[in-house]
């Protein structure tokens, strides 16, 4: 590893992100307090849909809210007898953790902060979620039930679609479906039990209960992955030593006592508050990640359409996408060192560029020269920025105001039509066109391709270590990344596939530098292009891989009443 990148590896141990003086966020959040009917008068013309009880308590929570724990494991499992494997749901089904009991944690944390200021809980959860695949479904309910299902993608499995995601061709190369840890050729799982905690120990006791269970009723562990959020300053970053998870689509709708599923903090008389959550964060009808609700029409945002091809059994389920992402960090910002210095830049700042934030999360495109701590630490303006067009101003509810936000006084971002801010190929410009028209139409169908991302770290820490030992450069660490959708074809496959993987979608300037993927005969080199403030081009080829599939599977993740009831071998009514 060059001496340059050997150092922004080791630097980045201390990239914490500065809250706005004088104010708290959440707890600013927190004092939300505008009277239900007001807002709904305020809805979109048609109105939010209703999550009623039964709804909520039917969803699985980390579908939304998501559960947002800092320890997870993910027990990918297989079944050897339908019978005893359909008792063993019986058992599971009334401990997967609902929609409604994600949100009253919340709820209650967001009360204790703003009573207390506390920045942990008082009281800790452990949560579940269940999902099948497609030989799960076969298995349990037979071919024409996994026919019913309407996405091409999920019938055929991960795996099977592995190069057409752009995956290596040769069983050689790393990251073909042949060398996965699970899920590959030989190795896909039947179900997947995601377990969430507070704290390693309750993480594990309860990951060895449902275990224990699953072996007595001949249901065995294919691979048990354990995550955990990263430590100290690194907290909610990934391995390359970036934020993740800051951009993450706001669900239209409200429970039945009135709350928005999304808290909104845009004031009722601005136009953009029927589009927006929070500044930057778009509301997307709940069907584009729910089966059986409205999904986001392409022309109007503010009108639902109609739902997917789901059965009945499948309303309130989402499909499930867990993909295991190798990262080589030297080998990123081996590569950040070099390319920087050609570029006339650092590696740091560099590497922004391909990712299209600075660490903290801050987005270039409102800070293009350096990372701002203060912008990366205020939730309500991170996300505000627009990639051809100025942003616009905007005004935070009288609730917002009151509980001490001093409003989004951080620098705009410029229209940057040219990516001399954020290069047009950099990774959150590809995944997230924002208001750019697209190879599929004008900007409202970016909405379409919105996923509820819920991706955590797995293996043991680099960036920040000095002068780390050979054993552990080596070591295996990445990104499991999870995402919710309600079509894995018209989703993920459509983002990775016709935009990340490539040079020429959405914006002909290359591909997707840090999840893209390109085989042609057998030739991996990707490209990237970028612009220099003065408007020169230079053409990076990127001739090394620093993010490689390891695993994963297309799963459903149904409603619980499912799992306890078609699945486990009770009648449809």
């Amino acid at each position: 590893m060059s001496d340059q990148g050997a150092e922004a590896v080791a630097g980045l141990g201390g990239i914490g992100v500065q809250r706005l003086s004088g104010i708290d966020l959440a707890q600013a959040a927190a004092s939300q307090s505008i009277e239900t009917s007001e807002m709904l008068a305020d809805a979109a013309p048609t109105g939010e849909p209703v999550f009623d009880a039964a709804a909520t308590a039917d969803i699985q929570g980390n579908v939304v809210p998501g559960f947002n724990k800092d320890y997870q494991r993910f027990l990918f499992l297989s079944l050897s007898e339908v019978g005893a494997a359909r008792s063993w749901l019986h058992w599971l089904a009334p401990r997967i953790s609902s929609m409604q009991e994600v949100l009253d944690f919340r709820r209650e944390f967001r009360r204790e902060r703003l009573l207390t200021g506390r920045r942990d809980p008082s009281k800790a959860a452990t949560w579940t979620s269940f999902a099948v695949s497609r030989t799960a479904i076969v298995k349990l309910l037979g071919e024409e039930a996994l026919g019913d299902m309407g996405d091409d993608a999920f019938r055929q499995g991960m795996a099977s679609r592995s190069t057409y995601l752009g995956d290596p061709t040769q069983p050689a190369t790393p990251g073909h479906r042949d060398g996965w840890r699970v899920g590959g050729t030989d190795n896909e799982a039947d179900f997947l039990v995601i377990v969430a905690a507070d704290t390693p120990e309750d993480l594990n006791g309860a990951a060895a209960e449902i275990l224990q269970r699953a072996a007595s009723n001949g249901v065995t562990v294919t691979f048990d992955q354990t995550c955990a959020n990263l430590p100290g300053e690194l907290a909610g970053h990934e391995h390359f030593g970036f934020k993740d998870g800051v951009s993450q689509p706001g669900v239209r709708g409200v429970t039945a006592d009135g709350d928005f599923i999304t808290p909104r903090y845009i004031d009722p008389r601005n136009p953009h508050s029927h589009v927006f959550g929070k500044a930057g964060q778009p509301l997307v009808w709940p069907g584009q990640f729910i089966a059986g609700w409205p999904r986001q029409n392409p022309s109007d945002p503010l009108v639902p359409d109609d739902g997917g091809v789901f059965p009945a059994w499948a309303n309130n389920g989402s499909y499930l996408v867990c993909r295991r992402l190798n990262q080589d960090v030297m080998a990123f910002w081996d590569f950040a060192s070099e390319a920087g210095a050609e570029f006339g830049t650092d590696p740091v700042h560099f590497a922004s560029m391909l990712v299209g934030r600075w660490p903290s999360g801050a987005p270039i495109s409102r800070s293009p020269n350096n990372d701002d701590l203060a912008l990366a630490g205020d939730e309500f303006a991170h996300n505000h920025f627009l990639f051809e067009d100025d942003s616009r101003d905007w005004t935070p509810t009288r609730e917002l105001l009151d509980g001490g936000y001093p409003g989004d006084s951080h620098p705009r971002a410029r229209s940057d039509i040219f990516g001399q801010a954020c290069p047009l190929a950099g990774h959150i410009r590809k995944v997230n066109p924002r208001d750019s028209g697209t190879d599929f139409g004008a900007a409202a169908d970016t909405f379409m391709r919105l996923m509820l991302r819920r991706g955590i770290p797995y293996g043991e820490v680099l960036a920040g270590v000095q002068s780390p030992p050979p054993e552990l450069v080596a070591a295996e660490r990445g990104l499991m990344f999870v995402a919710y959708m309600s079509s894995i074809q018209d989703q993920f496959e459509f983002v990775i596939r016709r935009w990340s993987n490539s040079s020429m979608q959405p914006n002909a300037t290359g591909h997707d530098p840090i999840i893209g993927q390109s085989e042609v005969h057998g030739d991996r080199r990707r490209t990237v292009d970028l612009v220099s403030e003065s408007g020169d081009k230079q053409t990076f080829v990127l001739d090394r891989e620093w993010v490689t599939p390891s695993g994963g599977g297309y799963f459903f993740s149904p409603a619980i009443s499912a799992v306890g009831g078609v699945l486990a071998g009770d009648k449809p009514t």
